[in-house]
């Protein structure tokens, strides 16, 4: 089997722990391209917190972005797939985290908004939210109460932040509420101290059919390539279904063991240039 394919998680795979390509990444990228396999970025950052790296290793292709939830042209940031929630999804998950006092934090596909998230509650912005809103050049609307924002079917993604304890009991109604009509996680969130691993959780709520993988699905049909002829490399929970479905699945020595457990082989840790040992890996498979 020979690979067309590459789709990369950026968090704790392509990025190390000061979220920066490393020079033998960077070359590793040029290798991969070189040898005919095309790589797209996969990560649930929004574009807009995610462009100073595609910046950096000279993106040009499509770019998966909000854990799958959005497909851009990233040379003019334009959505070329777009799976959100339904309106009265986004509000009864809004509610529920309202109601156990965390801040809905609604990711919107900007293009049609004008914004990348609104903020639904009246409660102080958790420090790692702070942190990434200081940290990255988002822009993001406050509403103080639900019944006061009028949900336009731009929301692609409901979440919290909060310790991960905390969010137990909230992702555990969310899903008993809500059923199949949702899709919903909580794992671990980049902080300003860690890059994996952090008791801080981010809880994500998609439409059911939402994750990299149905997006790599997508785009495999669009470019004439057969899934199997993929390679996926990641590390956290919202690679899982990548990693399990690519041809070929790579954990990163970082990675999460459930990511691991699905993986066909092993790359190196994000931050001593593990991404390049797993482009080598596929390279010397394509021989």
């Amino acid at each position: 089997m020979r690979y067309r394919l590459l789709v990369t998680d950026l968090d704790g795979t392509l990025l190390n722990r000061k979220s920066q390509v490393s020079e033998r990444n960077l070359a590793a990228i040029r290798k991969l391209q070189d040898a005919g396999i095309e790589v797209i970025p996969a990560t649930g950052r929004a574009l807009r917190e995610c462009d100073h790296v595609l910046d950096f290793i000279n993106h040009e292709g499509h770019a998966i972005t909000a854990g799958g939830a959005l497909v851009h042209d990233a040379q003019d940031g334009s959505v070329v797939i777009r799976r959100g929630l339904a309106p009265e999804t986004v509000r009864h998950v809004a509610r529920i985290l309202g109601e156990h006092g965390h801040l809905a934090q609604l990711l919107q596909d900007h293009t049609q908004a004008g914004v990348d998230y609104v903020m639904i509650g009246d409660h102080a912005l958790d420090p790692a939210t702070e942190w990434w809103f200081d940290h990255l050049p988002v822009t993001y609307r406050r509403v103080a109460r639900l019944e006061h924002h009028d949900e336009q079917g731009h929301t692609v993604r409901v979440g919290t932040v909060a310790h991960g304890s905390v969010l137990e009991p909230v992702l555990d109604r969310i899903r008993r509420e809500l059923g199949d009509r949702i899709f919903v996680q909580a794992w671990s969130a980049l902080t300003a101290e860690q890059a994996t691993g952090s008791p801080t959780h981010l809880l994500e709520a998609f439409a059911p059919d939402v994750n990299k993988w149905t997006a790599i699905e997508a785009l495999c049909a669009e470019y004439g390539i057969d899934p199997a002829e993929t390679v996926a490399v990641g590390d956290g929970l919202n690679d899982l279904e990548m990693v399990r479905h690519a041809g070929l699945g790579i954990a990163m020595e970082n990675a999460d063991p459930r990511i691991a457990a699905v993986a066909k082989a092993r790359g190196g840790h994000h931050d001593q240039d593990g991404f390049a040992d797993a482009a080598e890996l596929v390279l010397r498979m394509n021989r």
